[in-house]
C-alpha cells in the first residue's frame, strides 16, 4: 500500500510542478497543499479506503485543472460526465425516492464509465451520492471497482480545512523514502493485514479529517468522494466556484477519447466531445442558476420531480412550456400536459409562480431567468417520476433519454455527428434495440461512412458488446480496414481488467500485445517475430489478419462470448478454436486461483468442443477434404500444425475425433493398405517370424505413394473429387524396394517390432536373475561354460540391451520440442526411475562384498518389476485394453490418498500399542514380602532408551504381536481394544470409503472409454512415428547411419553455397525480399475458402443455441428470485397475522 501511495504522491508532484498548480497565498509558488486524507482517526491498514485533495487558486484556469486531474491522479477517460446539483444544506426525499435515485445514479455511473461531479459537501442531495457509492463499494469490494466522484468546493468553506494545511514533508519524494518504501513493502508482505504506522502515514500526506464541531457558514466534506477540488480565494462561500466549476466541466468534455488514428478536423471536432448530463435533485437559487447556465450551453438536464423546492417548480414549469407534439425517438411520446399556447398556458405558468413565490421568496429573483431557458430550451429537460411508467421507476433510462435529446435536438446541422453521437450513447448504454431499430437499418446504413463504422466496432470491441459488433459486421463494416493502431488501442483501453495472467519480465516500454505473445506463443510458429515487426506501423490496416488479431485479443482479456464471435470470423476455423484452448491452458498453469483456474479450464475445454465439432462437420462433408486439414500448415495462424497444437492445448475431444482418428489409421499403417482383412495378424506374423529380413513383407497389400498422398493443397475440389478414384484405379503394385521401405517406415511395425524385443527382454531379465547372476568373476571360475569369464554371457547380453534402451531414451529427450511434455508423462517418469534403479545395481555389481552384491540384486529385481510395469503402455493400442488402464492408474490414485488415511490410523495405533506393551520391559516394580514397594527402577537408569531399532518395533509389534499376546494386564487389555477399534475402521469404514471411489472412478471412465482410447492411441502413434525403425539392441546401427546421412548432407549443402556465393543479393535487395514476405499478407486459398464455409454453418448453430442456453439461465434466475420473492411476502404476512393475533 505505501508503494502505491508514494507512486501517486511522485504523479501528483510531477504534475503541480508542470502545469503548473498555483497557491492562493503566495499567488506565484506551487501548492503545497496536496495528497491523501483518510476521514477517520484509525490507523492506515490494507481497508482503509483514501481520497486525494488538492488545494487550488480560484484563478487557476480550467484546462489546467483538468490536465492536472488527467496526469496527477491519473483519473480514467470517462464516456459520460454526470453534474449533480441541489439541495445543499438538506434534502427532503421519500424512502423510496431517496433508493431510486441512489440505485439509478450509480447504475448510470458504473455502465457509463462516467466521472461524478458534486460540490464534495457532507450535506443535502452530494450525501445521498456518497452513501450510494459506499452502498456500491461495499457490493463490490471483491472486484476492487471504484467510481471516481470528484468534489469541487471552496478551501474557505470546509469546515477543519487546518487538519488539512500542513506542509507535507519536502523528503517524501527523495530517494530514501523510495528505500524506506520498499523496505515498508517487504514488511506488510511479512504481516499481512496488519497497522501501518502513522508515521509512514505522515510521510506519504495522509491526513486524518474528522470534523467532531461543525461551525457557523461552513461545511465538512463527504467522506465516500474519491477526490476533492479545494478552491481558494480568501473568501468563505460556496457560490464563488460555481463558474469555474461550470467551465471545468465544459473543458472535462474535450477529452479526447477516440483511437490513435487520423482524423480530419471536422470529424475530430465531433467525436472528443464527451457526454455531459446534469442532474438536478431539489435545490434553491443556486441550483437555479446552475440548470439556467447549462441549458444555455445545451447540456440536458434531468429534473428529480416530487424530490422538493427547485426541482419540483421546473418539473411544473417544463410541463407548460413543453409541446406534446414533440416526441423522443426511441422513446415513448412524453405524456400531454393539457396545456394550450396563449394567454391559458401564461396564466398557467404564473399561477405555478405565485404559489412557489409563496413558499420561497428566492422565486422572485430567478423566474424571469428561468422561463426564458425553459422556453428556449424544453427539449434539453428530461422530468423523472418514480412512479411513471415512461421510465418504469429507472433514474438511469431518464439520464439516456436526456443525452439523446441533447444529441437529436444540439443544432448540429451535420446529421453524421448527430448519428454517431446517438450510436456512441447507445454503445455506452448497451441499448442494442435502440440502435437496431433506428441507426442501424438498411435505409440509414448508406448514410453512414466507412471510417464511421470502422470508429463505431473498435468502440464496440472495446466495451465487449458482441451483439453491437455482430450487427456492425452485418451491415458491412469490414474488421480488416481496422489499423494497428486500432488493435494497440483496444490492448490498452481494459475496462473489466480481468485479464489473463502475465509473466513476462522483460524490457518495460514493450507494448501490452508483444508481452501477451511473448508469454502465451513461445513455442508456436514465427509469431513474436512476425509480430514485433510488423506492429510498428500504427496506420497499417490489419488486413486478412484482423479477425486472427482481434480474436486473440479478445482471448488475452479474458472476454469469453466475444472471443467466441471472433473465432467464427476467422480464417483456418479448425486451428483458432486450438489457440483459444492453448491459451486458456495455459493461464490456467499460470493463476494460482482455483475458482479462476477453472474457469480458464472450462473456457479451453469450451473451444476444444468448437474445434472437434467442426473437424467433424468437415470429415462427414468430404473425409479426404478433413484429413488434408490436419496435414498442412494453417497460413493464417503464423503456420502452425493442428495436430502439434491440439497436443500442446491437451485438446483430448479433438484428438478423439473421427477426422484424427482416420488420420492416425493412415500414420499407423503407412502406406500399408489397412483395410484388408486380418492385416494386423498379417504383420505381425511378418515381425514375428522374420525380424530383421522381413520376406514375407513383399506379400502384404500396399498402396501407392500417389494414391494414399491423393489430394494436393491448391488442388480446387471438383478436380480432387473426379480425378482422384481414376488414380486409384491405375496403382497395382509397387517395386519390392519402395515396399520394404514402407513396411519398416509404418509405426505399427516399429510397434510390433518394439513388443517383440521388450517381450524377449523381459524374459532375458528374468531368466538373468532367476539362474543366471553371480558375483563378480575374480577367482577364475567359469561363467556360462567359460573360464575366467567375469559375467554371464547372457548378463552381458542384458546390459547392452538395457543401454541400448537408456540411449533411446536420451534420444527421446533431447529431440522432443517441449521438455515440460516429456516430464509430465507418466511413463517417462518411470522409465528414468527403471533407468536409475538399474544404474545403481550395475555399479554395485562390480564389487566383490557380500552386502554390495545383495544391494545390486535387490535394485536390479526392483528394475524387473518397473520394466514389467512397463509393458502396460502397449495396451494403450488396442480398444478394449486401453481404457482398462486408465482404470488401474486412476484407481491407484485413490488408493495413495487410502494409503494416507490408513497411515494415520495406523501411526496413532502403532506408537500407542508398543508403548504400553514395552512399559514392562522399562519399568521394574519392586515389593517386599508383605506386598509394600520398596524400589522402582527404570532400564538404562532412564536414559538411552532410544535406538533406530524402535522404529522397527512400532510397526512390527505394534501391528502384529498385539494378535498374539497373551497378557492380561491393563496394558495389554487397553492394546486389544485399540486393535479392535483400528481393525474397524480400516477395514470397515475406510476400505468401504476406498471400494465407493473405485466405483466412482471406474464408472467415469466407463462413460469416457472410447475418447480416452481414442487420445491414448494418438499419443502411441505419435511415440512409435518418431521412434527408430529398428529397436534396442539394433537401434545403435541406425543412430549411425543418420549420423553418417547427416554429415553428407552437411557437405553438400557446403559445397552449395560456394558455388552461390556471387549469386548472393545485396543488402538492399535482401532489406526488400525481408520486407515483402513481413508485410506480404497470407494467401487465401481454395481450401480455406471451402473450411471457412463448412465453420460458417456449425458457427451459425452453435452461437444460436450459445444465446438460447443464455435467456433460459436468466428466465431461471428470475424464477428463482420470484419464487424467492413471494415466500419472503408470505413469511411476512403470517408473521403480522401472528403479531394482531397476540
Amino acid at each position: 500500500m505505501a508503494t502505491e501511495i508514494a507512486q501517486r504522491m511522485r504523479y501528483v508532484k510531477q504534475a503541480v510542478d508542470a502545469l503548473p498548480i498555483r497557491s492562493y497565498n503566495p499567488p506565484d509558488v506551487a501548492t503545497q497543499q496536496y495528497g491523501f486524507m483518510k476521514f477517520d482517526e484509525n490507523e492506515l491498514d490494507s481497508n482503509t479506503r483514501l481520497s486525494q485533495y488538492i488545494r487550488l487558486n480560484l484563478d487557476t484556469n480550467a484546462e489546467t485543472v483538468v490536465k492536472f486531474m488527467q496526469q496527477g491522479w491519473r483519473l480514467p477517460t470517462p464516456d459520460l460526465i454526470i453534474s449533480i446539483t441541489g439541495g445543499a444544506k438538506h434534502c427532503d426525499m421519500s424512502a423510496r425516492l431517496r433508493k431510486i435515485f441512489q440505485r439509478g445514479l450509480v447504475a448510470a455511473a458504473v455502465t457509463t464509465n462516467a466521472w461524478l461531479i458534486t460540490a464534495g459537501t457532507n450535506t443535502g442531495v452530494v450525501k445521498e451520492v456518497g452513501e450510494a457509492l459506499n452502498n456500491y463499494r461495499y457490493k463490490n469490494r471483491k472486484h476492487g471497482l471504484d467510481v471516481p466522484c470528484i468534489g469541487i468546493g471552496s478551501w474557505g468553506y470546509t469546515a477543519g480545512n487546518e487538519q488539512l494545511d500542513d506542509q507535507p514533508n519536502s523528503n517524501s519524494m527523495n530517494m530514501n523514502s523510495i528505500k524506506s518504501t520498499r523496505s515498508f513493502t517487504r514488511q506488510t508482505q511479512n504481516q499481512t493485514l496488519h497497522a501501518v504506522r502513522m508515521d509512514i502515514a505522515d510521510e506519504y500526506c495522509v491526513k486524518n479529517y474528522v470534523v467532531k464541531e461543525k461551525k457557523k457558514k461552513q461545511c465538512d466534506l463527504e467522506p465516500n468522494h474519491t477526490h476533492f477540488l479545494l478552491f481558494d480565494d480568501g473568501q468563505i462561500s460556496a457560490d464563488t466556484v460555481l463558474p469555474l466549476r461550470a467551465e471545468i466541466e465544459k473543458y472535462s468534455r474535450k477529452i479526447n477519447t477516440d483511437t490513435k488514428t487520423e482524423k480530419t478536423e471536422e470529424a475530430a471536432a465531433a467525436e472528443t466531445l464527451l457526454p455531459i448530463v446534469m442532474v438536478l435533485v431539489e435545490g434553491g437559487p443556486s441550483s437555479i442558476k446552475t440548470i439556467c447556465q447549462a441549458l444555455e450551453s445545451n447540456t440536458p438536464v434531468v429534473v428529480i420531480k416530487d424530490s422538493g423546492r427547485a426541482a419540483d417548480l421546473v418539473a411544473d414549469l417544463h410541463a407548460c412550456y413543453y409541446d406534446a407534439e414533440n416526441t423522443t425517438g426511441g422513446f415513448p411520446a412524453r405524456p400531454k400536459t393539457g396545456h394550450v399556447k396563449g394567454e391559458s398556458r401564461e396564466s398557467e405558468i404564473n399561477a405555478i409562480l405565485t404559489k412557489a413565490q409563496a413558499e420561497n421568496d428566492w422565486v422572485k429573483d430567478i423566474k424571469s431567468e428561468l422561463c426564458k431557458a425553459l422556453d428556449n430550451h424544453k427539449q434539453f429537460v428530461t422530468i423523472f417520476r418514480f412512479d411513471s411508467k415512461r421510465h418504469n421507476g429507472n433514474l438511469e433510462d431518464a439520464i439516456l433519454e436526456a443525452l439523446f435529446n441533447a444529441a437529436k435536438f444540439s443544432g448540429d446541422d451535420n446529421d453524421k455527428h448527430r448519428r454517431i453521437a446517438e450510436l456512441k450513447l447507445a454503445m455506452a448504454w448497451h441499448k442494442f434495440d435502440y440502435a437496431q431499430k433506428h441507426l442501424l437499418t438498411d435505409k440509414t446504413i448508406s448514410k453512414w461512412k466507412e471510417d464511421d463504422l470502422r470508429r463505431a466496432i473498435v468502440d464496440a470491441l472495446r466495451r465487449g458488446h458482441v451483439d453491437f459488433v455482430e450487427l456492425l459486421i452485418e451491415f458491412g463494416t469490414p474488421l480488416e480496414k481496422l489499423t494497428a493502431g486500432d488493435l494497440e488501442y483496444l490492448y490498452s483501453r481494459q475496462i473489466t481488467g480481468d485479464q489473463l495472467p502475465l509473466k513476462y519480465k522483460g524490457k518495460s516500454t514493450t507494448s501490452i500485445k508483444d508481452k501477451f505473445y511473448f508469454d502465451y506463443f513461445r513455442n508456436i510458429g514465427h509469431v513474436n517475430m512476425n509480430n514485433n515487426i510488423t506492429s510498428l506501423d500504427e496506420t497499417r490496416p490489419l488486413g486478412e489478419d484482423a479477425p486472427r488479431d482481434l480474436f486473440l485479443w479478445a482471448v488475452f482479456l479474458n472476454r469469453f462470448e466475444l472471443a467466441t464471435y471472433l473465432c467464427s470470423k476467422t480464417w483456418n476455423s479448425v486451428v483458432a478454436p486450438l489457440f483459444g484452448a492453448q491459451i486458456y491452458r495455459r493461464a490456467a498453469r499460470l493463476t494460482l486461483d482455483s475458482d479462476t483456474k477453472q474457469e480458464y479450464e472450462d473456457n479451453a475445454t469450451q473451444f476444444d468442443i468448437h474445434a472437434t465439432s467442426i473437424i467433424d462437420r468437415c470429415f462427414e462433408n468430404d473425409e479426404n477434404f478433413a484429413v488434408d486439414l490436419l496435414k498442412r500448415p494453417t497460413a493464417s495462424f503464423y503456420d502452425a500444425d493442428p495436430l502439434p497444437l491440439a497436443l500442446k492445448s491437451n485438446c483430448r475431444s479433438f484428438l478423439a475425433s473421427k477426422c484424427v482418428q482416420r488420420y492416425l489409421d493412415n500414420e499407423w499403417f503407412g502406406y500399408i493398405n489397412y483395410k484388408r482383412k486380418a492385416i494386423n495378424f498379417r504383420i505381425f506374423l511378418c515381425t514375428l517370424f522374420f525380424p530383421l529380413l522381413p520376406i514375407f513383407c513383399f506379400f502384404l497389400p500396399y498402396m501407392a505413394r500417389s494414391a494414399r498422398d491423393h489430394s494436393k493443397v491448391s488442388q480446387p475440389t471438383m478436380i480432387h473429387n473426379v480425378i482422384e478414384p481414376e488414380k486409384r484405379k491405375r496403382v497395382t503394385c509397387s517395386p519390392k524396394l519402395e515396399k520394404l521401405s514402407y513396411f519398416y517406415h509404418a509405426p505399427i511395425v516399429r510397434f510390433y517390432y518394439y513388443m517383440i524385443f521388450f517381450v524377449s527382454f523381459l524374459g532375458l531379465f528374468s531368466y538373468v536373475l532367476l539362474v543366471d547372476y553371480f558375483p563378480f568373476n575374480i577367482y577364475n571360475e567359469r561363467r556360462s561354460g567359460i573360464q575366467n569369464l567375469h559375467i554371464p554371457i547372457t548378463e552381458i547380453i542384458l546390459h547392452v540391451c538395457v543401454w541400448c534402451l537408456i540411449i533411446e531414451e536420451i534420444r527421446q529427450f533431447l529431440f522432443m520440442e517441449s521438455k515440460r511434455e516429456y516430464i509430465s508423462e507418466v511413463w517417462n517418469w518411470i522409465d528414468i526411475l527403471a533407468i536409475c534403479l538399474y544404474l545403481v545395481g550395475f555399479i554395485t555389481r562390480f564389487f566383490v562384498v557380500e552386502s554390495v552384491f545383495a544391494v545390486s540384486k535387490i535394485f536390479l529385481c526392483l528394475d524387473l518389476i518397473l520394466w514389467y510395469i512397463r509393458t502396460l503402455h502397449l495396451f494403450a493400442a488396442y480398444e478394449k485394453l486401453g481404457p482398462k488402464l486408465i482404470m488401474i492408474f486412476n484407481t491407484m490414485r485413490d488408493l495413495l490418498f487410502f494409503i494416507c488415511f490408513i497411515f494415520i490410523f495406523l501411526l496413532g495405533f502403532s506408537i500407542a500399542s508398543w508403548s504400553l506393551l514395552a512399559t514392562d520391559n522399562q519399568v521394574t516394580w519392586s515389593y517386599n514380602s508383605d506386598g509394600s514397594l520398596f524400589n522402582v527402577t527404570s532400564a538404562g537408569d532412564a536414559s538411552g532408551l532410544w535406538s533406530w531399532e524402535l522404529l522397527r518395533d512400532v510397526t512390527n509389534y505394534g501391528v502384529w504381536k498385539v494378535f498374539w499376546a497373551n497378557g492380561t494386564d491393563a496394558y495389554s487389555a487397553v492394546a486389544f481394544v485399540l486393535a479392535i477399534l483400528f481393525v474397524a475402521i480400516a477395514n470397515v469404514l475406510l476400505l468401504n470409503v476406498l471400494v465407493a471411489l473405485f466405483n466412482v472412478t471406474i464408472q467415469n471412465v466407463e462413460n469416457q472409454s472410447h475418447q480416452i482410447w481414442r487420445y491414448q492411441r494418438f499419443l502411441l502413434v505419435f511415440e512409435y512415428s518418431d521412434k527408430p525403425p529398428l529397436p534396442p539392441p539394433f537401434n545403435p546401427i541406425y543412430y549411425l547411419f543418420s549420423f553418417v546421412r547427416y554429415l553428407i548432407r552437411k557437405l553438400k549443402s557446403l559445397r552449395q553455397r560456394r558455388r552461390n556465393v556471387t549469386c548472393e543479393p545485396t543488402p538492399m535487395e535482401l532489406t526488400t525480399i525481408n520486407g515483402d514476405r513481413i508485410h506480404k499478407a497470407f494467401k487465401i486459398t481454395d481450401a480455406m475458402q471451402r473450411e471457412s464455409a463448412i465453420a460458417d454453418d456449425y458457427w451459425r448453430y452453435a452461437l444460436k443455441n450459445g444465446r438460447k442456453d443464455q435467456v433460459e439461465v436468466a428466465l431461471q434466475n428470475i424464477e428463482r428470485k420470484l419464487h424467492d420473492l413471494k415466500e419472503r411476502i408470505q413469511n411476512n404476512t403470517t408473521n403480522q397475522l401472528l403479531n394482531n393475533d397476540i
